[in-house]
């Protein structure tokens, strides 16, 4: 479809009608949401003049949303990076923290921040991912457009008075840091909207990808889903939907090849990992920073170019750690600052910390274990979708150290 009008809230942006909800919707339509959404579907006029009244919809609005071609997260767009619009806001020297969904995301975003400010407090104390380290790709209301969006970003006057950008686009600072889930534009990968980052028309900007085992992706999925808070799902017409913590058969499907959420994981892996050599590229996997995060950090340090002493290291490493993050779950509340209202400016959109998840904090592991049968299906997946057995191998347990940074 034709993008990035500058100024068309995400709303007005659609997809091959409902390419974006399979794999979500058999437990929605056991319901009498059914019937809700064959009546909105009927009013095919909301999708073409305001597409975001369907998320007034208590529920079950985002199915019509995304039925009729909107995208699935709603509030994840791709507009920031298409074409050239990247060159508006993205600045030679910064660090996009571009890691697969559900693969340690706020760590890295953390952790290269503590790099950044040499675990030092630094110019301005660390308030939380949304403001220190920003996502350009999360809408914060449904009436944002996404460049519109990106401008508020630069003159947003915070509750105390303060300037946003002094938070993220401190002067102080060695580079700026931005989170994504995307991957690189590739020659071959035209139709993956996902495939969007310029990785290679912008060799000065540094890009630190990590990838997780497929199988934990999908096994953190419907805990993660379930965090997010009831203000959200009314902002965005019930998504995400509730998820069963004890059955993954719906979520398992979401996640494969082709389904709503496949693109995040198999293509990700497939695109990063064709990139692993570029100068500008780390690729890390999540089984590698588990197993030696200080191995890990130093990679990280030396890629951003932040040079550390013996102590500084220490510092960096002691706020990375589990435990250092566990006990700051208010760093990591996904504030929505550009939406003040949302949360009264102190809840983010998940359950305070949610994304340092419940395990790492309480210890507790879940009980469900996948069937032997999907263990099969997603290992026979893996091969067929990544044919070279190095790529197999490393997707699943990482340890083969790819890239220039190994």
């Amino acid at each position: 479809g034709s993008m990035g009008s500058d100024n068309t809230p995400a709303a007005g942006k659609r997809t091959a009608a409902g390419a974006g909800l399979r794999g979500l919707l058999p437990s929605i339509f056991k319901g009498p949401g059914l019937v809700v959404v064959l009546v909105a579907v009927a009013v095919g006029s909301v999708a073409k003049f305001q597409p975001s009244l369907f998320f007034k919809i208590p529920e079950v609005g985002f199915i019509p949303w995304g039925m009729t071609g909107g995208a699935i997260p709603p509030y994840i767009t791709y507009d920031v990076w298409e074409g050239k619009n990247h060159e508006s806001w993205l600045k030679d020297n910064d660090v996009v923290i571009s890691t697969g969904a559900k693969s340690g995301t706020t760590w890295m975003l953390y952790c290269t921040h503590q790099i950044r400010v040499k675990g030092q407090a630094g110019p301005k104390p660390f308030v939380d991912v949304s403001v220190t380290t920003p996502w350009p790709e999360l809408l914060q209301h449904p009436d944002h457009s996404p460049m519109e969006q990106v401008e508020m970003m630069h003159n947003f006057t915070l509750p105390d008075g303060s300037n946003l950008a002094e938070y993220w686009d401190n002067k102080e600072y060695p580079f700026r840091i931005f989170k994504s889930h995307y991957m690189p534009r590739q020659h071959g990968k035209e139709g993956v909207r996902e495939a969007v980052l310029p990785v290679r028309e912008r060799p000065n900007v540094k890009y630190v990808a990590m990838a997780r085992n497929g199988l934990e992706v999908v096994r953190s999925w419907n805990p993660f889903s379930n965090e997010h808070r009831a203000e959200l799902l009314a902002l965005w017409g019930g998504f995400p939907p509730r998820l069963p913590e004890d059955d993954i058969t719906e979520s398992f499907q979401t996640w494969l090849p082709g389904n709503a959420m496949g693109a995040l994981w198999w293509e990700y892996v497939a695109c990063w990992w064709a990139f692993r050599n570029d100068p500008n590229v780390l690729l890390l996997h999540y089984n590698d920073m588990i197993v030696d995060p200080r191995v890990g950090i130093k990679k990280l340090a030396a890629f951003v170019g932040v040079p550390l002493t013996p102590s500084e290291f220490e510092d960096v490493a002691e706020k990375c750690s589990k435990e250092y993050m566990g006990a700051h779950p208010e760093h990591f509340r996904y504030l929505l600052p550009l939406n003040p209202p949302f949360g009264k400016g102190e809840s983010g959109f998940v359950e305070k910390g949610g994304l340092v998840s419940k395990r790492l904090r309480t210890g507790k592991q879940e009980t469900w274990k996948f069937s032997e049968e999907q263990k099969k299906v997603w290992a026979a997946t893996e091969e067929e979708m990544f044919q070279d057995p190095a790529l197999v191998k490393w997707a699943r347990e990482g340890g083969s150290e790819p890239g220039a940074f190994a």
